[in-house]
């Protein structure tokens, strides 16, 4: 009997430091959601990433990942404010449409526990204004023809005051 009590007691105190480690964990707390942002605009991203949920903490890196309507995708790194536990990232949406994203709380970081991911509800970026590729430039077509028009009124202006030279010089010469 003492023997198997001695043996309970090794094997508890074998596996207590063993858990000790495995606790460290964090949360994302996002300021606010993408909203209102145009493809190409950049959302200005702030976080506090919370070990255990409640305390703000440094030394993590997190990142943001985003994945767009054309599958495309990128990850943005976030950096410190100043704050404690508290990170910023500029994060630009290449094009118009729905995009997916998820935050890493970048635990990993400081030494004290395993990154995990978040993954928020896919927002809408609605498109340039002006439409297409060329933003809010002007139409070609408008631009030859009113080039066009400044070309007949220069000719046209050329035109009179040669006319009109030839009629003021004298004729003796």
């Amino acid at each position: 009997m003492r023997y198997l009590i001695a043996l309970a007691a090794l094997v508890g105190a074998l596996a207590a430091p063993a858990a000790a480690p495995g606790g460290g964990w964090a949360t994302v707390q996002l300021e606010a959601l993408p909203a209102d942002i145009e493809a190409g605009g950049a959302w200005n991203a702030r976080l506090t990433v919370l070990r255990h949920g409640e305390t703000p903490t440094d030394g993590a890196a997190p990142t943001i990942t985003i994945a767009g309507p054309k599958g495309e995708a990128e990850t943005f790194a976030a950096h410190p404010t100043g704050e404690t536990g508290v990170y910023e990232a500029e994060v630009v949406f290449a094009s118009a449409g729905t995009w997916s994203f998820e935050i890493s709380d970048g635990l990993h970081a400081t030494g004290y526990g395993v990154s995990t991911s978040t993954t928020y509800p896919p927002v809408e970026i609605g498109p340039r204004p002006g439409g297409g590729a060329g933003g809010g430039s002007l139409p070609a077509a408008p631009l030859a023809a009113l080039g066009l028009v400044l070309a007949l009124v220069g000719v046209l202006t050329a035109t009179l005051v040669l006319r009109r030279a030839r009629r003021l010089t004298p004729a003796g010469r």
